[in-house]
């Protein structure tokens, strides 16, 4: 993608981000905003009040996610996370230390990645990537956090702490690697349908 392609791609956008999520909520507040590397002393972030969780934007002028906003998602999955799979939160707090968050508006293809059912999906267009078991990079995809995959990438986070730093269960609810089970979706699923309803 050239320069000129990237700045445009840049600006349509910003213009669809900053629409409401859900057309129908009359006091939707933005969970983005727009970042230039140029105007910020630190390109990553530390969200406040999480043990060194940093993020940072893949390109220098970019979108992320509100650090407040993101500081309530954060502890809101933490808490669900412990009570619908019992482990203690301190646990999970554990598992989640250090990571980084890459954000980005502009999305990414892959050569090969895995859909839910654990069947393979070439050149997949995917709106977010567990990069490690302390690397995630998710897509902005609108105004609000919900529509993100952020909660779906920090269960591969802590599926690959579980399974000791060797993989993050890739194949979701397919059987050729082991961790992510139906009610990990679920679990997703309900906790994004409670951002949209905190307005997140």
């Amino acid at each position: 993608m050239n320069r000129v392609t990237h700045i445009l791609g840049i600006m349509l956008l910003a213009f669809c981000l900053l629409l409401p999520a859900n057309g129908c909520a009359s006091n939707n507040s933005s969970s983005i905003k727009k970042v230039d590397c140029t105007t910020l002393r630190s390109v990553k972030l530390v969200i406040p009040g999480t043990p060194n969780i940093t993020m940072r934007t893949t390109r220098c002028v970019d979108y992320m996610f509100a650090l407040d906003k993101m500081k309530k998602v954060i502890h809101m999955f933490v808490e669900d996370y412990s009570d619908k799979f019992s482990i203690d939160e301190t646990e999970i707090w554990a598992m989640l230390s250090g990571l980084e968050i890459e954000v980005s508006a502009i999305p990414r293809i892959v050569k090969s990645a895995f859909d839910v059912n654990g069947k393979r999906v070439k050149d997949a267009h995917v709106t977010g990537l567990a990069l490690s078991d302390s690397h995630i990079w998710v897509e902005v995809k609108t105004s609000q956090i919900w529509t993100s995959s952020l909660a779906h990438e920090l269960v591969h986070v802590i599926i690959w702490k579980q399974n000791a730093g060797i993989h993050g269960d890739p194949d979701h609810e397919g059987d050729m690697f082991s961790g992510w089970k139906k009610e990990h979706t679920k679990f997703i699923k309900q906790f994004n349908r409670d951002l949209f309803d905190n307005d997140l």
